[in-house]
């Protein structure tokens, strides 16, 4: 038997299998029959492309941020996709070995932000997932004990802080907090409000050691003037010792210690052949929410061309990223940071300290940007740190000596 029909009665089995579990699922796939039926879908989800002829079609799949950021064409897919047969796809191209390799996220020169605490609020989480479930120390879930479908949404974000193979900071511990989405911002505010009560009456209630060190909250807040209760109650968070990432490009989120503005995705570097352009994708976003804020630097987020986990046990490869998935992955950074360096955390305004080292050890671009260097922000708090022991040691002996 040739290679090539290998291939294919290796694909035959593996759609078979697909198939047969969506349907012990009561889930159908949805059968794609030409290429216009899927060149406007954001994403391939129980897809069944069996049936089409992909070989002319690769630029469908190519999609990356550019200067201009066109919103057509496919931006990512599900490990609940039916593919055709290896010899109707295009040359090269591989979705599963490309999900396969855009897991890898950069390491922290082996930081896993093991005894850092990270809260998360986000939508409805499938907590059963085995590549965070066992890092989710405390959830809970919808406020009114109402039960929501998991989402997608909370996968990534928990997936980019601590995913096995997907987290910067895999041995992080992740506190869950559910929150609704509601486009009423009035009525968002007040279920965010609840929220944020839920989080510090938690964070209240623990050992020094298992408090809160960092809130991950991919989702943005308006101007304090529009929002007080929910700002005062960050404020509060915040006061305690909390590193908060808030999403969000509009003046409010400058009274914070984390401004997205400053952060924009960026290409992920471990996928070939692809330079981590940070301008073009940062710009078109600032020219598209008509941001009327001009940083100093721009610092690259690489969530674009990304795999996270996704539902229960599934995967999902998304080629563009956004403030939902930077906000995660810096929250994972600085964990892996702050891991075996809590001292740094005594130090007062560390949290804006922490941001500035950040943005003053990116490292730049050959075309003149700026992308988040992680261990370059671990080496720098590691150092920090050393000098504080070593001030301490100095301080110890002198009061001993008097």
């Amino acid at each position: 038997m040739s290679q090539q029909s290998l291939f294919q009665k290796f694909y035959s089995a593996i759609n078979a299998m697909r198939q047969k579990i969506s349907q012990q699922a009561g889930i159908q796939y949805i059968k794609v029959s030409s290429i216009e039926e899927i060149k406007d879908v954001p994403k391939l989800d129980y897809h069944d492309l069996s049936e089409l002829d992909l070989r002319e079609y690769k630029d469908l799949f190519d999609y990356a941020p550019t200067e201009s950021m066109p919103r057509s064409g496919i931006r990512g897919w599900t490990t609940n996709v039916i593919w055709p047969s290896p010899d109707k796809m295009p040359d090269g191209f591989n979705p599963m070995e490309i999900m396969e390799r855009a897991k890898r996220p950069n390491t922290n020169a082996g930081a896993t932000g093991r005894g850092i605490n990270v809260a998360v609020i986000d939508n409805m989480l499938d907590i059963t997932n085995p590549e965070y479930a066992t890092q989710i120390k405390h959830f809970e879930g919808i406020i009114d004990g109402s039960e929501l479908p998991a989402n997608n949404h909370a996968s990534m974000v928990v997936g980019h802080i601590a995913g096995r193979h997907t987290g910067m900071a895999p041995d992080a511990t992740i506190y869950f907090f559910t929150k609704r989405t509601y486009p009423d911002r009035k009525k968002f505010d007040q279920e965010i409000c609840k929220v944020l009560q839920n989080v510090i009456r938690f964070n209240n209630a623990q050992t020094p050691e298992n408090k809160i060190h960092i809130l991950s909250c991919s989702w943005g807040v308006r101007k304090r003037e529009y929002s007080p209760k929910v700002c005062e109650l960050l404020d509060q968070i915040e006061s305690s010792g909390v590193k908060i990432i808030l999403c969000g490009s509009d003046d409010m989120t400058a009274d914070y210690t984390m401004s997205m503005r400053d952060f924009m995705p960026c290409n992920n570097p471990n996928m070939t052949d692809v330079q981590p352009d940070v301008q073009a994708a940062g710009q078109e976003m600032l020219d598209n929410w008509a941001i009327k804020y001009t940083p100093d630097k721009i610092v690259g987020i690489p969530t674009n061309m990304r795999t996270t986990p996704m539902g229960a046990d599934g995967w999902q490869y998304n080629i563009t990223g956004g403030e939902s998935s930077a906000a995660p992955y810096i929250a994972g950074v600085y964990a892996a940071a702050l891991s075996g360096n809590q001292l740094f955390m005594t130090r007062p305004d560390w949290q804006s300290e922490l941001n500035d080292i950040l943005k003053s050890t990116a490292t730049q671009t050959p075309d003149g940007n700026y992308m988040i260097n992680p261990s370059g922000i671990r080496g720098r708090v590691s150092e920090i740190v050393k000098q504080m022991e070593m001030d301490l040691i100095k301080q110890r002996a002198t009061t001993q000596h008097d």
